[in-house]
């Protein structure tokens, strides 16, 4: 068959069930692929006008570390960079301002950008891949004018190119055009940006992205990797920025081995002084405002310049480093048509969970939108069970120390919510945009931070703004409490402690009661709670808890100076303060059962040889005399049948020495027992294993 054009010239066509072949030739090449391409993908696309650039003066630290990354002449020991970050913190930002760094460069008789593509959730054409590869064979033609010929061949042999797998695509549009320039080690290397790879959502053309929204954007995002990998594989002379959030699926596929090797990651989030560069836009913004309305004459009353340090220094530390909140926060004050010394201080002064009029205002809707946007991509056949996870997290977390690591902590919270292990952390994996999954590890004695910005939790808290996601963070509370005593159920002298799990519910019981009290006493699940606590061995339970090594060594600072003041604080007294609660049998059981269970526990540290109680045991003793106090100063309430009275009426006086040493009213309480004569000891003679044969007088 003779090759011939049948329409010399074309551009655009549209032909049904024919067997000829179409041609484009010269410059029409680019315009073929130009109208098939995703033009607002591109850096410079009016789409995208203006283009998010980073402000000056930030994320320098990251822009020297790609500028040093990329080279010109010389290519990169590993080809490809991934950034990655939680939402928000400028990653599409740094993507255009290396762009229009490339752009600018000068000395050069190339043009170092060889193509960029932009991801958008929310664009058809910018959600898929499909339009991927005839973008970037578009920009590269622009690019390199030595390619156009050979694409235009390439579109010649292969008339139905479009139509073709994207895999095919690359090699006839990308590969074999810049391996038919023959040596390729002399080439200029280019620079391929692909910003927003978790926005690619959509794993085909068709109108399935509702249906399959969550489903598919794994598989999409994954391909888009592939395709990025076959064609460094091939030598080109290109490099790949990948900016993208940390996606588990997108993390793993990039750590395996085909990858790991080819690809320097990151962590942008961990790179440089957030806080730092939010200052600088943060004032920057601010002297900008105020020059206009001062311009304006709108400037509100008040003596001082505006705002003041100590409102600036309030509005930095509220944004946690995070730049789009930071951007958010100045769009809302910046508003011509109201008092930006107003909307300022009520910004710094309360928060968008708990001011109606802010959190409903045109900025703050954006960062809820994105929340929204990030929460509808999960599958919704696990939302129902994500959300329920957030609610335990959420209540959860405040105990549970930084060297836990969060996916042990949402392990414990799996035991207690009745979930399969491992159930929660996968129900939240599609949410690495906004919580810290990779957190831990590092800090013993400060407590995990599962949420990257503390904007997400406001966000669903309030359920006018998270709608169908908000959790009811009381359900939550009941749901792990409830956990929390059937754990402490099983615990006998016999038994062994199941690890963090027990540990957690010995812990934290106390605090979630007092948190239902005095949040909804009204339906505070009282038979139930009350019913289970009698049946606990709460000495065992304490005495086990404290001298476990998961105890020592993950909640080391509430086992040693927080239980006991939780137990009084947040069970015992609260109770007694609800006399509709106290009139009950039930109730005056469980409270007299908790502080028998206390006092056994002192009695048995008391008697206990070598004399080496936990600090638990000091506040515990302190609590008892504080108890025994009288309503006037210097009286004392003391029962001589109290077993933890009888029980130091029966210590030697090194024993005694050494409580005294510890606690600090000890001595006061001890010298109001009749017939106790007591002789001061040196406390650098106290020694665990000394002991003698003098008493206290009964």
């Amino acid at each position: 068959m003779s090759q011939v054009s049948y329409f010399t010239g074309a551009k655009k066509f549209v032909a049904k069930n024919t067997t000829f072949n179409t041609y484009v030739s010269g410059i029409d090449v680019l315009q073929f692929l130009y109208d098939h391409a995703a033009t607002g993908a591109m850096h410079d696309s009016d789409e995208r006008y203006p283009p998010p650039l980073c402000y000056p003066g930030t994320r320098e630290v990251m822009i020297i570390r790609i500028k040093d990354w990329y080279g010109f002449l010389t290519r990169p020991s590993k080809p490809i960079m991934w950034i990655h970050a939680p939402a928000g913190y400028g990653k599409t930002a740094i993507a255009g301002t290396i762009s229009k760094w490339l752009e600018e460069v000068e000395g050069l008789d190339f043009s170092p950008l060889g193509a960029t593509f932009y991801f958008w959730r929310t664009s058809p054409e910018r959600n898929s891949p499909a339009r991927f590869i005839i973008t970037i064979a578009y920009q590269l033609a622009e690019s390199i004018p030595e390619l156009v010929p050979h694409i235009d061949n390439a579109t010649k042999r292969s008339p139905m190119i479009l139509r073709k797998a994207l895999e095919v695509q690359l090699m006839k549009l990308i590969v074999e055009p810049f391996k038919a320039l023959g040596e390729l080690d002399d080439m200029p290397n280019r620079l391929i940006i692909i910003d927003g790879l978790d926005e690619c959502i959509n794993s085909d053309q068709e109108c399935r992205v509702e249906r399959h929204y969550a489903e598919d954007q794994e598989k999409a995002q994954i391909r888009i990797l592939e395709l990025i990998h076959t064609l460094q594989s091939h030598r080109l002379p290109l490099s790949f920025l990948i900016l993208s959030r940390p996606e588990a699926w997108i993390k793993q596929h990039i750590q395996s081995p085909p990858f790991a090797r080819i690809v320097e990651a990151v962590d942008l989030y961990a790179l440089g002084d957030h806080l730092k560069d939010t200052r600088t836009y943060i004032r920057a913004e601010l002297s900008r405002i105020e020059a206009r309305v001062k311009a304006d004459g709108t400037v509100g009353q008040g003596e001082g310049e505006w705002p003041g340090e100590d409102v600036v220094d309030t509005f930095i530390r509220r944004t946690d480093g995070h730049m789009l909140y930071a951007s958010t926060a100045i769009r809302h004050i910046d508003n011509p048509y109201s008092d930006p010394r107003t909307l300022l201080e009520n910004l710094v002064e309360s928060s968008s969970h708990t001011n109606p009029d802010l959190a409903h205002s045109s900025p703050f809707s954006s960062l809820n939108e994105l929340y929204l946007q990030i929460m509808r991509s999960c599958p919704e056949s696990n939302r129902t069970l994500k959300i329920q996870v957030l609610g335990d997290i959420y209540t959860g977390s405040v105990y549970i120390f930084e060297d836990i690591g969060f996916r042990r902590a949402v392990d414990i919270l799996d035991h207690l919510s009745g979930r399969v292990p491992g159930q929660g952390y996968r129900a939240i994996r599609p949410l690495h945009a906004v919580l810290n999954l990779l957190g831990g590890g590092s800090f013993w004695d400060a407590p995990l931070a599962p949420f990257i910005h503390s904007s997400f939790p406001e966000f669903f808290l309030d359920s006018r703004l998270s709608l169908e996601f908000a959790i009811d963070q009381q359900k939550a509370t009941r749901r792990i409490l409830s956990g929390c005593l059937d754990c402490m159920s099983k615990i006998t002298l016999q038994s062994e402690m199941k690890g963090d799990t027990d540990v957690f519910a010995v812990i934290v019981w106390p605090d979630l009661v007092g948190k239902l009290l005095s949040s909804e006493p009204l339906n505070f699940p009282y038979v139930d709670v009350m019913e289970k606590l009698l049946s606990i061995d709460l000495v065992t339970c304490s005495s086990k808890a404290i001298t476990s090594d998961n105890g020592r060594i993950i909640y080391q600072m509430f086992l040693d100076s927080r239980y006991v003041r939780r137990l009084y604080c947040s069970f015992i007294q609260p109770f007694q303060d609800h006399r509709s609660f106290m009139s009950e049998p039930l109730a005056q059981q469980a409270v007299t059962h908790v502080v028998s269970s206390l006092e056994n526990s002192l009695v048995h540290f008391l008697q206990e040889s070598p004399f080496e109680p936990p600090f638990i045991f000091t506040h515990a003793f302190d609590e008892f005399v504080e108890r025994c106090r009288g309503k006037d100063p210097g009286t004392w309430t003391i029962d001589n049948n109290n077993q933890v009275v009888k029980a130091l009426r029966k210590l030697s006086s090194m024993r005694i020495s050494e409580l005294i040493w510890r606690c600090t009213g000890a001595e006061e309480f001890l010298r109001a027992f009749d017939g106790y004569h007591y002789e001061p000891v040196d406390s650098d003679s106290i020694s665990p294993s000394s002991d003698n044969d003098i008493y206290m007088s009964d």
